[in-house]
């Protein structure tokens, strides 16, 4: 500026007409604070012009996405820019951000999974491919040939995802230790589509590996930590049906919801039972100990270029195949549960695409393996049976609630006798199972163990008569 204060074009500025450059004085914290104001965290409808259109959501939803993938020095050099664009405060965008990266974490291990390349060439004969996926799990694992037949199966499910509306999970289990339990996973996850393997995982590991990669899961040892993790329980339930697979966890200061997809296949190992909920979505493939005169070949001795060769065949064949898969109808047996049936649809579609002898051997382990699973009932069920079992042995109508205790624990083996560690059942126990089958006690008048009428609370023949027929019929 000119001492004359007539404003002068820049190109005319004479340098020795320039004031010098004055030092700022120091201002107090009080004015300070008046004078730097960051207008950054506010709503930027003063920046931009009004006539701006907005943005849809899902544009929104790629530009925070696609900045989440910056890196760090990117991502802060464009950020103030971007809220601003946005419309949102800086504090909300930083989150946001950081809900997205949150999502985006376990996908930056290219290596967590190996993407196979579909063959070059149609498969002409799958037949012989699943035939030599049979031979493979025969000369490494001890099981009967409905077991075989399923694991065949359930590794070609894994390549036909879309298909499918069920995944039934693989439920790999014995009575004891080395029955070859971990040896059939890891054989299962070098012949399936996109195979991620673990001894242990966390709930929030386990739904974000899902969502970033839609891998087939191969978890080991769940008997050391399944029972007691009630959040990967929920993962591994939620992931059987396509329809039920999104679930919603909260992230961040401002607890921000975030929806996660679990759909995916999952094979789990282990001694011992499962919860009944995860029972009821597998399929249980139960191994042996192999007998001393037999011989199995070690997978470590199984040539990697033939497990390669077959994944690359089988990502070819379901890329062709896929749409017959889908629309395939097979007859499920009428006398497996519904359940049950979901489980083994997808198993009797691929078995029907791959020809009569295979649908037949499908459809035979089918029934040997559901019925196996169905020998064992659920603790509600056993406890239904013994109820009934207590009733007959009374020869009576009514039981007063300590007279039915009584008789459920009257044997020492039996599991109402030390179900609280060691102590018997108590009266809350039994009231609170039975009310899932909406069965209640009630106020009566009937006779006791020793023949004497007496009052109290009680149950009813009557009103369990249509649990049993419902039950264990």
């Amino acid at each position: 500026m000119s001492k004359n204060n007539k404003v002068t074009p820049p190109e005319a500025i004479d340098e020795r007409s320039v004031d010098p450059i004055k030092k700022p004085s120091i201002l107090q914290d009080a004015k300070l604070s008046e004078t730097t104001t960051d207008d950054i965290d506010q709503p930027s409808l003063d920046i931009l012009p009004q006539n701006v259109p907005k943005i849809s959501s899902e544009e929104a939803k790629a530009i925070i996405n696609n900045i989440a993938k910056l890196p760090e020095l990117d991502y802060q050099l464009a950020r103030i820019d971007t809220a601003k664009f946005l419309n949102v405060t800086l504090k909300a965008f930083d989150q946001l951000v950081k809900s997205a990266r949150n999502k985006l974490d376990v996908g930056k291990d290219e290596g967590l999974v190996v993407y196979t390349q579909p063959s070059s060439e149609p498969v002409l004969n799958i037949a012989l491919i699943v035939s030599l996926i049979y031979q493979i799990i025969e000369d490494h694992i001890a099981c009967t040939d409905a077991v075989r037949v399923a694991a065949t199966l359930w590794i070609l499910m894994t390549w036909l995802i879309p298909a499918s509306d069920i995944l039934p999970i693989a439920w790999i289990n014995a009575p004891e230790k080395r029955c070859g339990k971990s040896t059939l996973l890891k054989l299962m996850s070098r012949l399936s589509k996109k195979s991620l393997s673990t001894s242990n995982i966390t709930g929030p590991a386990l739904f974000r590996c899902i969502e970033a990669y839609e891998p087939t899961l191969f978890i080991d040892e769940v008997d050391t930590f399944l029972n007691d993790d009630e959040g990967i329980r929920g993962v591994l339930n939620a992931g059987h049906s396509r329809d039920g697979s999104n679930i919603t966890r909260c992230f961040g200061d401002d607890h921000q919801l975030i929806t996660f997809n679990v759909y995916s296949a999952k094979a789990i190992s282990g001694i011992g039972k499962i919860p009944d909920t995860l029972i009821d979505r597998s399929i249980s493939l139960m191994l042996r100990r192999k007998m001393k005169n037999e011989t199995k070949k070690r997978v470590r001795d199984l040539s990697v270029d033939t497990t390669n060769k077959i994944q690359s065949q089988l990502a070819r064949w379901s890329n062709d195949n896929m749409a017959a898969v889908k629309a395939a109808k097979p007859v499920l047996p009428t006398y497996i549960n519904d359940r049950a049936q979901d489980n083994w649809e997808i198993l009797l579609k691929i078995a029907m695409i791959l020809g009569d002898d295979w649908l037949e051997k499908a459809h035979n382990a089918c029934i040997e393996i559901s019925g196996i699973e169905s020998d064992e009932p659920s603790l509600n069920e056993q406890l239904l049976a013994d109820i009934e079992i207590v009733f007959n042995l009374y020869g009576t109508n009514r039981l007063l609630s300590r007279d039915l205790l009584a008789g459920l624990c009257r044997d020492p083996e039996m599991i109402w006798s030390t179900l609280n560690h060691g102590k018997p059942i108590t009266l809350h126990q039994i009231a609170k199972r039975l009310s899932e089958f909406k069965i209640s006690s009630k106020d009566m008048r009937t006779l006791d163990l020793r023949g004497k009428e007496v009052r109290g609370k009680g149950y009813d023949i009557n009103d369990l008569n249509d649990a049993f027929t419902r039950y264990l019929s």
